[in-house]
């Protein structure tokens, strides 16, 4: 059964970080939930699912929890501060739903989102925290101070004299500020852990920050600090003796005299904080309960800002032709575990084992069409190479592994009311013997094509005259998914097809070199576009239709 995680308002550049955390438990969901109609979301989550604005907050926690039910939603995540307090207020009736909420209790909520509070809770629980000072004339100055409710680096200020704390607002930046000594010379740390349901404290990521741009780190380095770790630890103490739950992200301060100091508290994911996962340590799946990697990664992670284009389609479309193999269905895993099977059937004469890693080889070299001969010989044994491909033949996984976001893209296109065919070469038992152990999936089309059945596989025209024809639109009212240029992008186009998208996953057979398609085929690559998955088809199709 998947695991399902709703990430709250995860549409944005926050969200990113828990996102792939969820997608690197494998058969785990991510649906993001965000009031925002276009968000960057829209392209990473498996669903991407439009809710009411968080204020009022009744509408929006009945939603919430209706979707909890619907969605059969196990953890439910935040990922920026101001859902915590509604999240925290209704994580009963979202558990009685069926989902965990990663959310302190309101009274630890009302301490560690003010930061004048926060400061005062940490000096009193004994922890190293700087001293809070009363901007005036008798301050020290110069000053910092930080919005009491902000997160970031917004709104975060440097006061030098007391002029200038006059001339910047007195009286009102002392109430909306908290304020301390301004350092010099120091250097930023960050922890980042996870508190689980029974209280139980994550392995903790320390990295420090090498790089920063509006407050977040977009440079992060693991670091090794003992009394940094020291710190942290005694501060989850303290927060799990106040009854902490769910994911938190620490700032610390290295003096130029050594000390180690608290300088912000966040109980929620950091923005930057995917370097915990680079490292091994995925904190999403220790709230669910799951074991962690065995060994931890030392690293720098980098996060740079990505453009992804959706084309703009200059028709309306209505419907989608997918490709089955690499497009929707792991193929090479599928190969591997058809040999696994028929290396059972050969374990008295070689060690499986032995077989695979030669397989393994083959399918990453390519050598598809050639696995059994390339793997016989590989292994030094040529003479069983019809045992070898009469077993592997008769080989018939129980379950085809689909890439994880295909059944909620497909769901999602046909809400919009798309029709949907789907489109395989190769032998027609072999391709019907995937869909049996995928159940569900031939369901999800209106038409299902196997090319053979109709004269020619794809690149031929008649394959996709065939799909359109199953659908009962015009070949400009559709676009081709698949994985292969030559097959599926060439053919497509010159059967007509508004435009194709070669889904370009990591460890699939092909991988479109764009230059060369451009020199070739200039009217196919300028209706071509690429992704690393099938998730940015909804959103490419609703601008379509807009």
């Amino acid at each position: 059964m998947r695991l399902n995680v709703a990430v709250i308002a995860g549409g944005g550049f926050q969200g990113q970080g828990i996102v792939e955390a969820v997608h690197a438990i494998p058969g785990a969901r991510a649906l993001i939930v965000d009031s925002t109609g276009d968000a960057l979301g829209e392209v990473m989550a498996d669903r991407y699912v439009q809710a009411p604005p968080l204020d009022p907050p009744g509408p929006f926690a009945d939603f919430l929890t209706e979707l909890v039910g619907a969605e059969r939603i196990d953890l439910v995540v935040p990922a920026t501060q101001r859902e915590l307090k509604t999240l925290a207020r209704e994580a009963a009736r979202l558990q009685h739903a069926g989902a965990r909420v990663a959310a302190c209790p309101t009274p630890l909520l009302e301490i560690l989102l003010d930061k004048r509070a926060l400061y005062r809770a940490l000096a009193q629980a004994g922890l190293p925290v700087q001293a809070l000072v009363e901007p005036g004339p008798s301050a020290p100055f110069p000053l910092f101070g930080r919005p009491l409710c902000g997160w970031g680096g917004q709104g975060n200020l440097r006061l030098d004299s007391v002029a200038e704390f006059q001339m910047a607002g007195g009286a009102a930046l002392a109430q909306s500020h908290a304020w301390v000594r301004f350092l010099d010379g120091f250097y930023e740390l960050s922890a980042d852990f996870a508190i689980d349901f029974e209280g139980r404290l994550s392995p903790v990521t320390l990295r420090r920050r090498v790089r920063t741009s509006g407050g977040f780190a977009v440079i992060s380095q693991s670091a090794r600090d003992p009394e940094a770790m020291d710190v942290v630890q005694r501060l989850s103490d303290w927060l799990g003796r106040q009854d902490a739950r769910g994911l938190f992200n620490v700032q610390l301060l290295r003096t130029p005299e050594g000390q180690v100091l608290l300088s912000d508290v966040n109980p929620r994911h950091g923005t930057s904080g995917g370097h915990a996962l680079a490292e091994g340590n995925n904190l999403v799946a220790f709230l669910l309960g799951l074991a962690g990697a065995p060994e931890r990664r030392v690293v720098r992670t980098l996060r740079p800002l990505r453009q992804q284009a959706v084309p703009l389609l200059p028709c309306t479309i209505r419907g989608l032709a997918f490709d089955l193999d690499d497009t929707l269905l792991d193929h090479k895993r599928w190969m591997f575990d058809r040999m696994a099977l028929a290396a059972g059937q050969l374990a008295d004469e070689i060690a499986p084992g032995l077989l695979l890693a030669q397989a393994y080889g083959a399918l990453e070299e390519g050598e598809h069409a050639r696995l059994i001969d390339v793997v016989a010989a590989g292994v030094g044994r040529p003479d069983l190479r019809d045992r070898l491909l009469a077993a592997y033949r008769a080989a018939a996984p129980a379950q085809a592994v689909l890439y994880p976001e295909v059944f909620d893209v497909l769901r999602t296109l046909r809400l919009q009311g798309l029709r949907l065919a789907l489109l395989t070469d190769n032998p027609p038992a072999s391709q019907r013997a995937k869909l049996a152990a995928a159940p569900g999936l031939a369901e999800a089309f209106d038409a299902v094509i196997f090319t053979r059945e109709h004269g020619a596989e794809k690149p031929a025209r008649g394959a996709f005259d065939a799909a359109a024809a199953g659908l009962g639109l015009a070949p400009e009212e559709l676009v081709m998914v698949g994985d292969n240029p030559a097959r599926d992008a060439m053919g497509a186009i010159a059967a007509g097809f508004a435009s194709c998208l070669l889904v370009q996953r990591e460890g699939s057979r092909f991988q479109v070199h764009g230059t060369l398609l451009a020199c070739c085929a200039p009217d196919v690559a300028c209706r071509t576009w690429t992704a690393p998955d099938l998730r940015v088809l909804p959103l490419a199709m609703r601008l379509s239709a807009s």
